[in-house]
């Protein structure tokens, strides 16, 4: 559907945005930048969630990560403390939160870090 479209293609810009790769690790440490540095709606999140491509593509990271209790059991211990601390080096310093849904033809022709400078974006390395 068109729906899914936009919503897949509103999260391939935030990897872009974010310097986050497409790996599981990208893909993991991409989770605070959204949640906290863009203006993702509640709904957006409910939305992208249930969708069953997504629900497979996470219990394809679960499998990878050894099962779910591990998979928990690390993102307690590694990336959380991590998530923290990303919040507070590289998104709470962000000028305004990147528009998750409502990125315009004119951003997507201004250069990369031409963004990233007007947002504050300082990418996680």
């Amino acid at each position: 559907s068109q729906l899914k479209g936009k919503t897949f293609h509103d999260h391939d810009l935030t990897h872009v945005i974010f310097g986050c790769d497409t790996s599981l690790k990208g893909e993991i440490l991409l989770n605070p930048w959204i949640l906290f540095g863009t203006t993702i709606t509640r709904s957006e999140l409910s939305a992208y969630a249930a969708d069953p491509e997504v629900k497979r593509l996470n219990q394809e990271g679960f499998d990878l990560l050894g099962g779910r209790l591990k998979a928990y059991m690390l993102f307690v211990s590694y990336y959380l403390p991590l998530y923290v601390w990303i919040w507070i080096n590289h998104i709470r310093p962000m000028r305004t939160k990147w528009p998750h849904a409502s990125v315009t033809s004119d951003m997507l022709a201004t250069p990369l870090d031409q963004l990233r400078r007007d947002y504050g974006i300082r990418l996680f390395r």
